[in-house]
């Protein structure tokens, strides 16, 4: 039977893309073993003590960067590669380079990891592995992100929309954000205040503009896609994409109220995170007004379901967000677990919810292998559960922490933390649900990738026997 194009691209793309899946899937896994064993460590802190390698600081280390590098890397890799091809019409190319330079970016994550839990580490944030895995890192980067653009470059219609402008300009960012943070961090190191500041600079900046763009597109690409229907007030788009990369790089340091740092640097970053409402607002008119036309529709669709989950947490957490940044609340959270609530909603409400319902949507189209109805259901259940009660209890364990922490008259040991600690253990909960969860959904991928592991040698089994037999 002849194949149609869309079916000649998913061929050229199914090794690549299954690859990268597959990594991410595994990093998905570790990364929720870290958030387990550090969640337990704040319940319990002689929990894995005898081992100097699982200490506090750096599992949740280890954490961060496994979710962000590990599963983030390469689900964004599998989920750009895959819409810019499909939209530029055109096969896939490199393919053996992408792939080797995949294996390289997943073995420098490892090295650096191992790095970590020994205890050689940078103080910078998100740029804590050690400094001898970064050139690998980033060169392979490069690569697949060439191979990426090569793919755009080569496309039929020179016309560009909203996925392309996200998926792409994340693409480009994060080579730049690193760049400029190796330089004055590690190259040619700044002074003074300088380092802080570019240092949670770079941490923040790589979720506003790394993970949250990928994650903008693939919606503004499975929304139309599966509803059929294009993008209400679809023009808002262009506007919602020039505030995010206008204002998002300032709005960041807004985290550093209260810090050592001039007064002008944190008031600039609170007037920006109340501008971020509108590429917020945008968002969530273009997604929501498009989605609940045919609400039916999207509870049909299971992968569909994990986006719009995605697409509401990213809205209604933003808002709260902007709250938070303003210098009367952050007075109180700004050194609270509450900002625990801002990584985890943004890694596991938004981005991975829209993530798993993009590999959910991908993987039939270029395995040929439909994953069971039942377990997604009960991925997204359990999912949704575990990221609901993980942020409400960040959110409320964060407020009581905050308020708590401002009256210098309690007992901190008997009040403040045995008043918190209750929302440490519904965390450790969370993680446990959350863990099992993405559990299944590794087992989901895998089963798709390979329905049975066995047929190649039951295939030549008995294929040997007529040759024994005669």
């Amino acid at each position: 039977m002849k194949l149609n194009s869309e079916q000649i691209i998913d061929k050229s793309l199914k090794l690549v893309v299954c690859f990268f899946v597959a990594s991410a899937g595994l990093w998905l896994l570790a990364a929720a073993l870290f958030a387990y064993i550090s969640a337990a460590k704040l319940t319990d802190p002689f929990f894995l003590s005898s081992f100097e390698y699982f200490t506090y600081g750096k599992i949740k280390l280890a954490q961060a960067n496994a979710f962000v590098y590990g599963w983030g890397g390469n689900s964004i890799f599998a989920v750009t590669l895959w819409i810019v091809a499909r939209l530029a019409q055109t096969e896939s190319r490199g393919r053996v380079l992408v792939i080797f330079a995949g294996i390289i970016w997943n073995l420098a994550i490892t090295f650096g990891l191992l790095g970590i839990l020994d205890g050689h580490m940078t103080p910078h944030e998100m740029l804590e592995m050690p400094a001898e895995v970064w050139p690998a890192l980033f060169i392979s980067y490069c690569v697949i992100a060439f191979f990426i653009v090569v793919v755009h470059r080569s496309r039929k219609n020179k016309e560009t929309i909203a996925p392309q402008w996200f998926l792409l300009s994340s693409l480009l960012w994060f080579p730049m954000l690193f760049l400029i943070a190796w330089n004055g961090l590690e190259i040619n190191p700044a002074r003074g205040t300088v380092q802080s500041v570019l240092s949670m600079w770079f941490g923040q900046s790589l979720i506003w503009l790394w993970l949250t763009p990928v994650a903008l597109g693939a919606a503004y690409y499975i929304i139309p896609a599966i509803l059929g229907r294009a993008i209400d007030k679809y023009y808002l788009a262009v506007f919602g994409f020039w505030c995010i990369a206008t204002l998002a790089p300032w709005s960041v340091v807004h985290h550093l109220e209260g810090g050592p740092v001039p007064m002008w640097i944190p008031a600039i970053g609170t007037v920006m995170s109340i501008a971020m409402i509108f590429p917020i607002a945008v968002a969530s008119t273009n997604f929501h007004s498009t989605a609940f036309l045919d609400i039916s529709k999207v509870w049909d669709s299971l992968p569909l379901r994990f986006v719009i989950f995605g697409t509401l947490s990213y809205t209604i957490s933003s808002y709260i967000g902007v709250i938070f940044s303003l210098p009367s609340v952050a007075k109180i959270t700004q050194f609270s677990i509450i900002n625990d609530f801002h990584f985890n909603q943004r890694v596991y409400g938004f981005f991975s919810m829209i993530i798993f319902g993009m590999v959910y949507y991908i993987l039939p189209k270029i395995t040929g292998n439909e994953i069971a109805k039942g377990a997604k259901a009960f991925h997204f259940w359990t999912s949704a559960f575990g990221v609901l009660i993980l942020l409400l209890a960040y959110l409320i364990g964060g407020l009581t922490h905050g308020v708590l922490a401002q009256q210098p008259s309690l007992s901190w040991a008997s009040s403040v933390i045995s008043s918190v600690m209750p929302y440490f253990l519904i965390t450790e909960l969370a993680f446990i649900v959350l863990g099992f969860s993405q559990l299944v959904f590794v087992i989901n991928v895998w089963k798709a990738i390979i329905p049975n592991p066995f047929a190649f040698w039951t295939c030549g089994d008995s294929q040997s026997k007529p040759e024994t037999s005669a």
